[in-house]
């Protein structure tokens, strides 16, 4: 269910800063509305006005961070036709994202039980979960990738590799940068799904 409204641009601009600090350094089940609320220093009365609950404002705030990744994505991948380069575009992309937004990353990968976030409409990160299926099913039509697996499980391993060295690096004190394991992951998922000759 979308925001009854969507706030004040410095409202808005509060609350995504509060949320970002407290669900990326707290268990999401003692991040409450109040504790937003003072944190942001906004009124609780008027959180409510925009946002139902808790799930509801964090999820708008994810929403809008997967939509600047979709965005970012786009942007990189004009002008390059071969397949296997845009995947690896695509892989050095979102691990930048995460290396830049690590407080985004936490939230995403490690504080929202997934459980809550599978029930609401956010999790399906539609536009950006068709341009990559869309690029594997581009990529069996030209013959690169192997069509014996389903673009959609070419997407998990993607995401699932990606999502496991992110959350890896962040646990182990993030001793190099993010994107320096782009080359490595990307050699591991296109020896996974190319074609074998």
């Amino acid at each position: 269910m979308p925001a009854k409204k969507e706030p004040d641009s410095e409202t808005k601009a509060k609350l995504e800063m509060t949320v970002k600090e407290l669900f990326s350094s707290h268990d999401f089940h003692r991040v409450t509305m109040r504790t937003i609320a003072g944190k942001a220093g906004v009124g609780l009365n008027t959180i409510y006005m925009y946002y139902e609950n808790k799930e509801r404002l964090l999820f708008s705030f994810v929403d809008t961070w997967i939509i600047q990744l979709d965005l970012t994505l786009a942007d990189h991948l004009q002008g390059l036709e071969d397949c296997k380069e845009k995947l690896r575009k695509i892989i050095w992309v979102i691990l930048d994202f995460y290396e830049k937004n690590v407080d985004i990353a936490k939230i995403v990968l490690l504080t929202v039980p997934f459980k809550t976030w599978m029930a609401d409409v956010t999790f399906k990160q539609k536009d950006t979960a068709m341009r990559i299926i869309g690029l594997f099913r581009e990529g069996q039509e030209q013959g690169k990738f192997d069509s014996g697996i389903p673009a959609e499980l070419m997407f998990d391993l993607l995401y699932g590799t990606m999502h496991r060295i992110t959350y890896m690096w962040i646990y182990l004190g993030k001793k190099k940068r993010l994107t320096d394991y782009s080359g490595i992951c990307f050699d591991m998922i296109w020896r996974a799904i190319e074609k074998k000759r």
